[in-house]
């Protein structure tokens, strides 16, 4: 079984509480696998076995103060 790779950036991460409740939340999408966020940057990848875009992981942000781009 493949793993796929998304790459994203995430704006708005200013500690290390908003890299854990961004990882809680992308985490919980189906077929993630990892995700790991290069701290305050926002540079992020998202580790799935299906592959994933941009759509995918927006909804699991939803109301919170982060975009992904």
């Amino acid at each position: 079984m493949s793993n796929y790779n998304l790459n994203v950036k995430i704006s708005g991460i200013t500690c290390e509480a908003c890299i854990k409740l961004i990882k809680k939340k992308v985490g919980k999408l189906d077929g993630v696998s990892d995700v790991i966020i290069k701290g305050n940057s926002g540079e992020t990848t998202v580790t799935s076995i299906k592959k994933l875009n941009i759509s995918d992981i927006t909804p699991a942000l939803s109301g919170l103060p982060y975009q992904v781009k």
